[in-house]
């Protein structure tokens, strides 16, 4: 080998005789460092950055200057790029910012080390001035595109360190993302020449945005510049060619379309724009380019939740057609029975196998097979062009599906039935990306085969390794029909795998050669600047961060298929999936900071993303009792997970509490061990940290740890806490302006199985709806009002002209982004936790009274009462006024108030009043969720002594606010209440007799003895066998006559004791249907 030419280059660098010799020496030094990281660390060393930062700028200044006078535009029409090539010739600037922009891509590919001098040598800012199009020729701005992609690539593989204000990664996004870069970058992509360094240019441009964009600012800027329009229109453009409808000339003269090799690019950016964004979502659902290209036929009538088949969208030939499930009930089959339809031998996802006979074909099942409901064509499209990709496209696909399916959960338009949906997915998407898990398994077969490929295709497999469990992991992700699917598929073992592989021991370097360096520091030149000639900290390896990626994605893809059934917990289990998980929740130490970059073993912890994604999936298997009580105490889980609630990352800190919000109920083994470990004081300094999910979350686990604790934890547990905090939380914020604002605008939709908008009480996705049919404008008006209804929108009916997509979009921007309503959910939020706490507090087995005395006692009395009235009272509303006009015994509070009294369902109400009360205005209430958990907390007071009954009676104002809550359209509300009234007439012992008699008449008096009478008569089961007990206790004590069935279900005092309790406090919080932290 020849001797280095490095310090001749360097030295016609810093000192230039002319152009041409400036030329050969970046040449020169681009050869020398290529490969060979010794030789770009001495180039740094020897102050290369600089000389490059300084040519950069200066000749990044000259060509714009010299393109602006011209007036060429780059790639902005075929004609202009033919004229382009013949007056705009390559000069001799424009060589040396291309020799010196390849130095940089070179030295970027050194690493993180390498990044530090860059960033201090200033060499970032003329790259990115060189991005725009009209004023750098073609090559170069490939090049300059990626170089920038290069150090991103290189900022990523930098060690997790504590101290976030010196990551690189910060420091690079924060001059990427500035207008005039941004506005670069989408006149970038708005580019229409059919050349192939445009195309380059466009894809290179969708990478580093998809590598960059994570922020919510950072996807606003973007957003505003129109990038997710001119990705959208790419996109289009490239579907369009696949749109069955269209002639085939039509077709091939589309001139816009990239050719189909650059779609995954654009299918992944896309998908980095609109994640975590119902907002973007939306303008990416409902821009012009997909509205125009994927709507359905204007003539194309809908069904309640269904398509007709003959008008469907030509989309569906794309795909394979399945047979669906649908009920008979549905208005659709009722109209257009199925011909010839053959009944279902099992539940949803089972098999149908055609039957021998007609005879069989009996209406006996509520549920049939059909075939003639589509899914919507750009669902449509993205399953087949999955289906016919591979690799890197068939994942984007995938990817970007699982993210308009988490938006049609939440905004449904247009959408199937959820069983359609599911089937479609499971059938046809499920097992594409299973089979591409199975395919990247990192077994021996795996690297055999990785070693024979080219780097690119090593590159794309290393990609599908690292996103195809976390794309499952997104589809499968709160639907128990796809988990089924996935497990069937059998890709548990496959995902145990990955993960047990991504522990194995990594070298990925040999010894460093020998080099003839003295052993004393070698003296720096000082007209060398130090900052941009000293290396940075060394990053981890390449295979480590690939490593940790496909941990991190096989984690979460265990964690969804955990989320909700107890039988795939058990198996992950049953396949040695706890040590792994177990050695997934160790962080990195400082000894493992200082570690080497190119080793590594379980030993030497996780960086921040394992961590959380180790904490979502020991959460999902915390909600099984079984493998809590067993396999987690067994691996000893809650030391690991107890020591990441002190980590350094909030982030990693709300994960953790999320956690031991199931470690720490009352069903718990490892609920001792936690306490003994310090975690009420741990819990308690949270609840007061200043960012929201840790408060939230760490008052949640202090709800569940205060609950079956002794009386004296308890008193420590308050006095740690603090009562004068937890008056302040329990207080809120005031929300008039919420309250005096119209129901719609208050209300936001909602989808099964999504938490309920708590500040619209009458918008429940639970509420009993009246099955008559209705007007047009009056399903309509339903639709906006009732969350539950938005997923029966006929298709084409609604949201398909511009002024109603454009008030579809402000109504899902002002629910994400309108910063009042969002923090009034918060505050509410935590105000329920809050009232969740009191209530566990005074909750005992013996009903004593001690805890509420104490209670009582910490807490001024008069205010404690006046702030639970201010959660069950109207808002606005004058107390006085309240009380005439909804406490007279006449008012009829037997019903809910919001039905119609001719309503068949609820007949006996009808007959017994036919003319229904005034109706009360629900909206203008506190948020249901807090009504919930106040009338939870008067239950247990009630539950109490007899003293403690008798001054919740004289409460006359609040007790006035309680009577018309006996008609609220939720029965959650309505169980309480009936339980309230149960517990102020329990006769504690002989000696309390006349008090409970006299409890009863002033119940009478107040309107109770009606109202009970009236939720006797409940629709809800539940309620009426409560009310039942109540109202033969009143009758008994009042002499008004007793039932045949004396107490009937059960005591009140039995209810505040032993297993009646059992299901509402005995696992901290159950009153919501779900005992541990979802």
């Amino acid at each position: 080998m020849g001797r280095s030419t490095i310090p001749p280059a360097l030295l016609e660098l810093a000192n230039p005789s002319s152009p041409e010799a400036q030329v050969r020496a970046l040449r020169n030094l681009k050869n020398e460092i290529v490969g060979h990281e010794q030789r770009k660390e001495l180039a740094v060393v020897h102050g290369v950055v600089r000389p490059l930062a300084g040519l950069l700028r200066t000749e990044t200044r000259k060509g714009g200057k010299r393109r602006r006078g011209g007036g060429v535009a780059n790639g902005s029409g075929r004609e202009r790029e033919e004229e382009r090539e013949t007056v705009v010739e390559w000069t001799g600037e424009d060589e040396l910012r291309f020799q010196a922009t390849l130095v940089v891509g070179s030295l970027a590919n050194g690493g993180p080390a390498f990044i530090t001098p860059l960033l201090a040598g200033d060499v970032l800012p003329p790259l990115l001035e060189a991005l725009s199009p009209n004023e750098s020729p073609s090559k170069l701005l490939v090049t300059t595109l990626r170089t920038l992609n290069q150090i991103v690539d290189a900022v990523a593989q930098e060690k997790p360190f504590w101290d976030s204000s010196s990551l690189l990664s910060l420091s690079v996004t924060h001059q990427i993302y500035t207008k005039p870069v941004v506005e670069s970058l989408a006149e970038v992509l708005a580019q229409t020449s059919r050349s192939r360094t445009v195309y380059q240019q466009i894809s290179s441009a969708a990478q580093l945005i998809t590598k960059t964009c994570q922020e919510e600012g950072q996807k606003k800027m973007l957003l505003d510049a129109g990038v997710l329009d001119l990705l959208t229109a790419k996109m289009a453009a490239i579907a369009a060619l696949d749109d069955p409808s269209r002639r085939p000339d039509s077709r091939h003269g589309h001139t816009e379309a990239l050719p189909r090799s650059y779609l995954p690019e654009i299918l992944e950016a896309i998908s980095a724009i609109i994640k975590d964004s119902h907002y973007n979502t939306a303008r990416f659902v409902y821009s012009q380019h997909i509205q125009s290209l994927f709507a359905w036929p204007k003539g194309a009538s809908g069904t309640y939740e269904g398509y007709t088949g003959p008008q469907a969208s030509s989309w569906d030939k794309l795909i394979p057609r399945l047979q669906t499930l649908q009920s008979k009930s549905d208005p659709y089959t009722k109209s257009w029975p199925a011909l010839g339809s053959f009944a279902s031998s099992a539940g949803e996802g089972g098999s149908y196998t055609r039957l021998p006979s007609m005879e069989t074909l009996q209406p006996s099942s509520s549920r049939n097979i059909i075939s003639d409901e589509s899914e919507t064509p750009l669902f449509t499209w993205l399953m087949f062009a999955a289906r016919r990709g591979e690799g890197r496209e068939r994942l984007a696909a995938c990817w970007l599906l699982a993210l308009l399916k988490k938006f049609g959960e939440r905004w449904s338009l247009s959408d199937p039935s959820k069983p359609t949906r599911e089937r479609h997915f499971s059938y046809l998407v499920i097992p594409l990306v299973v089979k591409m898990i199975e395919e990247a398994n990192p077994n021996t077969r795996y690297m055999e085969k990785i070693h024979m490929l080219d780097p690119a295709d090593r590159e794309e497999m290393r990609f599908v390794l690292e996103r195809s469990p976390l794309v499952l992991a997104e589809l499968i992700a709160s639907n128990k029909t796809l988990q089924s699917a996935a497990v069937d598929a059998k890709i548990l073992p496959v995902l145990i795998q990955i993960l047990k592989k991504s522990f194995d021991p990594i070298t990925t370097s040999t010894k460093p050669l020998w080099q003839p360096r003295s052993s004393a520091p070698a003296v720096r030149d000082p007209m060398i600047d130090a900052a941009s000639s000293t290396l940075g900290r060394p990053g981890l390896g390449v295979d480590i961060v690939h490593a940790y990626k496909y941990r991190e994605s096989a984690l979460l893809a265990l964690a969804a298929i955990a989320d909700s059934q107890d039988g795939f917990r058990k198996l992950i289990i049953e396949m040695g999936g706890a040590p792994l998980i177990i050695d997934s929740l160790v962080p990195f130490t400082s000894d493992s900071q200082s570690a080497g970059a190119n080793s590594m073993t379980a030993k030497d912890g996780n960086p921040e993303a394992v961590l959380i994604a180790a904490c979502k999936v020991t959460r999902s298997l915390s909600r099984s009792v079984s493998v809590l009580r067993t396999s987690l105490i067994d691996h000893g889980i809650a030391q690991p997970v107890f020591d990441l609630l002190t980590h350094p990352k909030v982030k990693v800190q709300v994960a953790a509490t999320e956690v031991i919000t199931n470690l720490v109920l009352e069903v718990s083994p490892m609920r001792t061990e936690i306490i003994e470990a310090g975690a009420l004081e741990t819990l308690c300094e949270h609840c007061r940290s200043a960012n929201f999910d840790l408060r939230y979350g760490s008052l949640w686990a202090l709800k569940h740890l205060c609950l079956g604790l002794p009386p004296q934890m308890r008193k420590k547990c308050l006095d740690t806490l603090e009562v004068g905090w937890l008056k302040q939380v329990l207080n809120g914020e005031p929300s008039s302006k919420a309250a005096s604002s119209a129901p719609l605008g208050m209300g936001t939709p909602n989808a099964a199985g999504e938490q309920v908008d708590i500040l619209n009480a009458v918008d429940d996705p639970h509420m009993d709806v009246d099955e008559e049919p209705s007007s047009s404008e009056d399903e309509d008006t339903m639709t906006d009002s009732i969350p539950s209804l938005r997923r029966h929108q006929r298709p084409g009916s609604r949201y398909t002209s511009a002024t109603n997509i454009r008030d579809r979009l402000q109504q899902i921007k002002s629910d994400e982004h309108d910063t009042s309503l969002s923090n009034e959910r918060d505050d509410i939020r935590i105000q329920e936790q809050a009232l969740d706490f009191v209530r566990n507090f005074i909750t005992e087995e013996k009903a004593s009274g001690d805890m509420i005395d104490h209670l009582l006692n910490e807490f001024n009395r008069t205010e404690f009462f006046e702030l639970l009235d201010s959660k069950l009272r109207p808002k606005n509303a004058a107390a006085s006024s309240t009380t005439t006009s909804q406490t007279a015994p006449s008012t009829g509070t037997s019903a809910p108030s919001y039905w119609s009294p001719s309503s068949s369902r609820l007949s006996p109400f009808s007959t017994t009043h036919p003319q229904p009360a005034p109706q009360p205005n629900w909206a203008a209430y506190p948020a249901t969720d807090l009504i919930i958990a106040t009338l939870y907390i008067l239950v247990h007071l009630a539950n109490g002594r007899p003293s403690h009954r008798s001054l919740l009676i004289s409460q006359t104002p609040l007790m006035a606010h309680i009577l018309p809550l006996l008609s609220h359209p939720r029965r959650d509300v309505r169980l309480p209440c009936a339980w309230f009234i149960n517990n102020l007439v329990w006769e504690e012992d002989s000696s309390d007799a006349g008090p409970t008699r006299e409890r009863a008449l002033q119940l009478r008096n107040l309107g109770f003895e009606e109202g009970a009478r009236g939720l006797g008569r409940d629709i809800d089961l539940d309620v009426r066998e409560r009310a039942k007990t109540a109202v033969e206790q009143l009758g008994k004590l009042l002499g008004a006559g007793v039932g045949a069935g004396g107490v009937g279900y059960g005591s009140p005092g039995h209810f505040g004791e032993g297993s009646g309790l059992g299901g509402l406090r005995g696992l901290g919080g159950a009153h919501r249907g779900s005992w541990a932290r979802e």
